[in-house]
């Protein structure tokens, strides 16, 4: 948490809890450890606020907070704007260059842009009789002498195995190229998604 919003957003959510007398009423809430390191800051700035030296006020805190989380959701839809701009912006999509083939590949649909968590990503969706283990293999394989980094992850569950290997490049700027290959038990074909992110875009500044 913001070192800064924390003693803020103490007071503020200790506020209820003291002032409205709802900490009785909440005894299992009040056994989170975090929220009893809260109320116990909230308390020790609520005495010094009492005091008639304090300059500072509850009233002065709990708008500080407020202000904090205002400018805090503001850069965050900043931020999402800069990523709609970047996904619907016109220009070519693929993935780079360097992306190692992949073996009975069979496209389902475009390559496309897609926003991820806080990132726009370039993916590729399909299919390939390989297995998810023999995908892996091929793209290592390919990529073998290379001046990439390679990360993979063999993962089985419930009978369905899957693997997710990162290829990135070791220069500036650097890219990074992503594929899941995964096989519901009993099936033939091999679910495939290889995505690359585009560089992060800058939000735009007032």
């Amino acid at each position: 948490m913001n070192s800064k919003l924390r003693p803020l957003l103490a007071l503020s959510v200790a506020g209820s809890f003291l002032l409205n007398q709802f900490a009785f009423a909440q005894e299992d809430a009040l056994k989170d450890p975090d929220l009893q390191e809260m109320l116990k800051e909230a308390n020790e700035l609520q005495k010094e606020s009492d005091s008639p030296n304090s300059p500072v006020k509850m009233s002065d805190l709990k708008k500080q907070a407020d202000e904090i989380q205002a400018q805090q959701k503001q850069e965050e839809e900043k931020e999402k704007a800069a990523l709609q701009k970047q996904l619907v912006a016109p220009g070519p999509v693929a993935l780079p260059d360097w992306t190692p083939a992949t073996p009975q590949f069979h496209a389902t649909g475009p390559v496309s842009k897609k926003i991820v968590d806080d990132e726009v990503r370039v993916i590729q969706t399909g299919t390939s009789s390989l297995s998810p283990k023999e995908l892996g293999d091929a793209w290592e394989a390919a990529v073998a002498g290379k001046e990439l980094n390679n990360s993979r992850n063999n993962i089985t569950m419930n009978g369905a195995p899957s693997v997710v290997l990162y290829l990135s490049t070791r220069t500036d700027p650097r890219q990074e190229v992503k594929m899941e290959a995964k096989r519901e038990a009993g099936d033939k074909t091999t679910e495939v998604n290889i995505s690359s992110p585009l560089p992060k875009p800058e939000a735009a500044s007032d």
